[in-house]
């Protein structure tokens, strides 16, 4: 029981100090045509309706790290609603980038597929996943100007056997299939891959399902449920993400 809790506080700590994102200086990218940008609803194909909200609001506060324009998340989502009837990421198909440009007043747009944000807990086997994929696309001329994606995974499984069954599954990890009746979801690169944030192991099933178990409530208490697994996640997929040109350029919102 010792080294159980011993190994759940160092988890917990892991969890926290992991959720706390460096300060990085970002410069201007004079040469992206796109300035003002709206952070558009993410597309949920998960069970979880919070994961897919604290993606999107920590992209926008990222992207106000780097000299974009972003319109508050409040205000385009009142817009969608007001204009076009839109409140899921899902009926954004129903439109085009050209479209929310013009009625967003915006130079561009960024979209987010949310595949995974899953806490599997089985004793045995239990594992942390969080999957997205993410485009910036230049409302003006339709084209994307960055688009990347990636899986992120913790595993902690329960005893030998419960070390061989995770192993199994993340050698049988699924790729996008289940997904591709997703518009535009084959044009993100990075989707099918996983990166491993941690894996560990403990002698009984039982301490592990203990320890996951304590850990999911303590991050879901602190609202930061997950939160481990975003942040390298996005961490990861936004270190080609341009800059934009910064306030010096002359690029005024367009007039709604």
């Amino acid at each position: 029981m010792r080294k159980t809790l011993l190994f759940f506080f160092a988890a917990a700590i892991i969890v926290l100090t992991a959720c706390a994102v460096p300060v990085r200086k970002y410069y201007p990218n004079y040469s992206n045509p796109v300035y003002s940008v709206a952070v558009l609803p993410f597309y949920n194909a998960t069970n979880d309706v919070d994961g897919p909200r604290m993606i999107r609001e920590e992209f926008f506060k990222r992207m106000q790290e780097r000299h974009y324009l972003t319109t508050p998340i409040k205000e385009v989502d009142g817009v969608l609603l007001d204009q076009m009837g839109i409140t899921l990421g899902s009926q954004l198909e129903m439109t085009s980038p050209q479209q929310l440009g013009e009625v967003l007043g915006v130079d561009g747009v960024l979209y987010g597929y949310v595949l995974n944000f899953d806490d599997i807990t089985t004793g045995l086997y239990n594992v942390k996943k969080v999957r997205a994929g993410f485009k910036l696309v230049d409302t003006r001329t339709g084209a994307v100007v960055w688009s990347e994606g990636l899986g992120v995974k913790s595993a902690l499984a329960g005893g030998k056997a419960g070390a061989g069954i995770t192993i199994l599954k993340e050698v049988k990890d699924e790729g996008i299939e289940p997904y591709k009746s997703i518009n535009g979801i084959e044009e993100i690169p990075g989707l099918k891959d996983w990166h491993v944030m941690r894996a560990a192991a403990t002698e009984k099933a039982g301490d592990a399902a203990l320890i996951s178990l304590g850990e999911k409530i303590l991050t879901k208490a602190m609202g930061v449920h997950l939160r481990a697994e975003t942040d390298v996640m996005l961490d990861r997929v936004m270190t080609g993400f341009p800059s934009g040109p910064g306030s010096s350029r002359e690029a005024p919102r367009r007039s709604r």
